[in-house]
C-alpha cells in the first residue's frame, strides 16, 4: 500500500512552501509515499524532482494530469496537459531529455509515475493520449476512466480504460483510479484486470474510512470508530488551520462524501452544518453521528 502527498505546484524558484516541506520531509515514517507535483514547464518539473530525490531521498516522483479544476487546467497543468496531445508530447520529450542529461551527470534518476484521465473532452481521445504516453519510460500510470469535462460525473468508461490497460501493461505498471465506493467495485475491477499494479481509492476513503479493511475481508466502521475518526480530523484541522471559518469549512468538505452513510437524521446534520464555533460543531457532530443509522 501506498499514499501519494498533495500535489506540489513548480514554479521558477524551484523551493518548497512550509506545507509542501511538511507533506514531504516524514523521515521513517514506515509507509511507501509518493510525491506528487503538478505543472506545464518540463524544465521546472525536472528541477522540482531533482530536489525531491537528493534533499528528501525519494525513488519516484508522480505527475499529476488529472486534476479537472478550472483554475488548475487554465493553466495547462493538471489535466490541462492532456487537453492538446502535441503540447504532451512536447512537455514529456523536453522533460526526459533534461533527465537524461542530468543522469548522465551521475544524478540518480527516480521512476516517474503519471496520473491521468482518459481525455479532456471526451472518453475517444484515449487513443491519442495513449500513442504518446508509450513513447516515454513512465514506470506506471495512474488512470481515471473519465475526460476532464466530467470530472466526476456520470459512469466510468471501462471499455476504453480496457483498451488503455492492454496496450499500457506491455511496458509499464497500471494502477485503476475511480468510483471505488465499496468491496464489491473493488473486486469488479481487480477480476476483470487482474494484472493491475494496485487499485487507487481516494473519494471512497473519505465517505468510509473502513473500506480499505473491509475491502481486505474485515468488517465496517462502527459508529465510534466513525466519531473518533471524525473527532481526530477535527482535532488536527484546529491544531493546524486554527480558523475555526477554515476548520468548519474542512470538515462539511469532508461530510459532502460521507453523510451518504448516515440516514434517519436530517435535522441532526442540518445543525451540524450550521454549527459556527468549533465546540459547538464538536457536540453536534456527536449527536449526529450516535443518533443516525449508519449503513457503511
Amino acid at each position: 500500500m501506498g499514499y501519494f502527498t498533495p500535489f506540489i505546484s513548480t514554479n521558477d524558484s524551484v523551493k518548497l512552501n512550509g506545507r509542501e516541506r511538511e507533506d514531504v520531509d516524514i523521515g521513517d515514517a514506515g509507509y511507501r509515499l509518493v510525491p506528487q507535483i503538478i505543472s506545464n514547464d518540463s524544465r521546472q518539473s525536472t528541477l522540482y524532482i531533482r530536489l525531491l530525490n537528493e534533499k528528501y531521498f525519494y525513488k519516484e516522483i508522480n505527475i499529476n494530469m488529472g486534476c479537472p479544476s478550472g483554475t488548475v487546467t487554465s493553466k495547462k497543468k493538471g489535466s490541462g496537459l492532456i487537453k492538446d496531445p502535441e503540447y504532451l508530447d512536447e512537455f514529456l520529450d523536453g522533460l526526459f531529455k533534461e533527465l537524461d542529461g542530468f543522469e548522465k551527470e551521475g544524478f540518480e534518476v527516480p521512476d516517474i509515475s503519471i496520473k491521468t484521465r482518459i481525455g479532456y473532452y471526451s472518453e475517444s481521445e484515449y487513443r491519442g493520449l495513449l500513442d504518446v504516453f508509450l513513447r516515454y519510460p513512465v514506470k506506471q500510470f495512474i488512470i481515471h476512466p473519465r475526460s476532464r469535462n466530467e470530472f466526476y460525473n456520470g459512469k466510468v468508461h471501462l471499455e476504453e480504460f480496457s483498451l488503455m490497460y492492454d496496450e499500457l501493461k506491455k511496458c509499464s505498471g497500471v494502477v485503476y483510479n475511480g468510483d471505488v465506493k465499496s468491496k464489491e467495485d473493488y473486486e469488479l475491477i481487480t477480476e476483470r484486470f487482474p494484472e493491475l499494479d494496485g487499485v487507487m481509492v481516494g473519494r471512497g476513503l473519505l465517505s468510509d474510512p473502513g473500506l480499505a479493511r473491509k475491502i481486505k475481508g474485515g468488517k465496517g466502521a462502527k459508529w465510534s470508530e466513525y466519531l473518533e475518526y471524525m473527532e481526530s480530523l477535527l482535532d488536527e484541522y484546529a491544531s493546524e488551520i486554527g480558523s475555526a471559518k477554515n476548520v468548519l469549512a474542512k470538515m462539511k468538505d469532508l461530510w459532502n462524501f460521507a453523510n451518504i452513510y448516515f440516514t434517519g437524521n436530517e435535522k441532526g446534520y442540518k445543525e451540524m452544518c450550521k454549527a459556527t464555533t468549533i465546540e459547538t460543531y464538536r457536540v453536534c457532530m456527536r449527536q449526529f453521528i450516535k443518533n443516525s443509522d449508519i449503513v457503511v
